[in-house]
């Protein structure tokens, strides 16, 4: 009785990690969707990223408060495994910021694809290249 309660339970956490795992999201060229609340940001810039009043250039982004927490499975030597991850940094056309601003601070559904951050101008360790934002009911998934 003791090695099937055992089989079970491990049983159990090879189906739940599974599951974990099925869950987390792909990086490009797979297209994610994700919703949250749009917000926008100011980060330091060049010339070193480190602080605005020291004289560094200030960044404006857009950042996708996620609903909720999201993984991201590695794909190749500069998308790397994320978990737990709950901002992405929107990366936008001129005329998506034209055309979304309305959004800011309310709950939107965005769709695109996940890239992992390289440079000093990505500010969130995942970034998404938007195709679409719409806005959706608060907390929708």
């Amino acid at each position: 009785m003791k090695l099937i309660t055992q089989f079970s339970a491990l049983l159990g956490a090879v189906l739940l990690s599974r599951t974990a795992m099925a869950q987390c999201l792909e990086y490009e060229p797979k297209v994610v969707n994700l919703t949250g609340t749009l917000v926008r940001e100011i980060h330091p810039g060049p010339p070193n990223y480190e602080s605005i009043p020291d004289g560094d250039k200030p960044e404006t982004i857009w950042d996708l408060k996620l609903n909720s927490a999201i993984c991201v499975l590695s794909s190749g030597e500069l998308n790397a495994k994320e978990n737990n991850e709950t901002e992405v940094q929107l990366v936008l056309k001129q005329e998506q910021y034209n055309q979304n601003r309305n959004l800011l601070g309310q709950n939107v559904k965005v769709s695109g694809k996940l890239f992992h951050s390289h440079t000093g101008h990505h500010h969130k360790r995942l970034l998404l290249t938007t195709s679409e934002i719409k806005k959706t009911a608060p907390h929708a998934r």
